[in-house]
């Protein structure tokens, strides 16, 4: 909803994203776009009124509207543990927040290398708070607590 905002703001600005995730569950639920009201409730009313539709069905609080969100983002399913990914190599901005604390260090090597190859130069890679690049020997800058930039 941010993004989109500033796309509206500024010419020529292209939104594409593409969620993954390794469970097909999730990215059904994810794509119906369908969100219980404690999950809404965090978003500020303005983004509420341009974004969201009330559903109908009491277990249905919001729903994310076609018309703001389906243009700009897709699903597909994604594991880490491929030794491909079949992602387009020149990605602006990959978060990949909280997933790392579950690999052992040689598998969390394997998995930002490929991440990284699929950064553009300059794009940026997002890790959780508990995560580290230290040691991997990896061509990313910090540029933030969590925050990294190919170099």
């Amino acid at each position: 909803m941010v993004l989109s905002d500033v796309g509206r703001a500024r010419d020529g600005f292209r939104l594409n994203i593409l969620a993954t995730d390794i469970s097909t569950r999730v990215l059904e639920t994810a794509a119906t776009g369908i969100y219980p009201e404690a999950m809404i409730a965090p978003v500020p009313m303005e983004m509420r009124k341009r974004y969201l539709l009330r559903a109908k069905s009491a277990s249905r609080a919001s729903s994310a509207s076609p018309r703001s969100c389906a243009g700009w983002s897709s699903f597909g399913r994604l594991n880490l543990m491929d030794t491909s990914y079949p992602v387009d190599r020149d990605q602006d901005v990959i978060f990949c927040r909280n997933m790392l604390i579950y690999f052992d260090k040689p598998t969390q090597q394997m998995v930002l290398s490929r991440l990284c190859d699929h950064l553009r130069l300059g794009g940026f890679l997002f890790l959780g708070h508990s995560e580290s690049l230290a040691g991997f020997g990896l061509p990313l800058r910090p540029v933030g607590t969590t925050v990294f930039r190919r170099e």
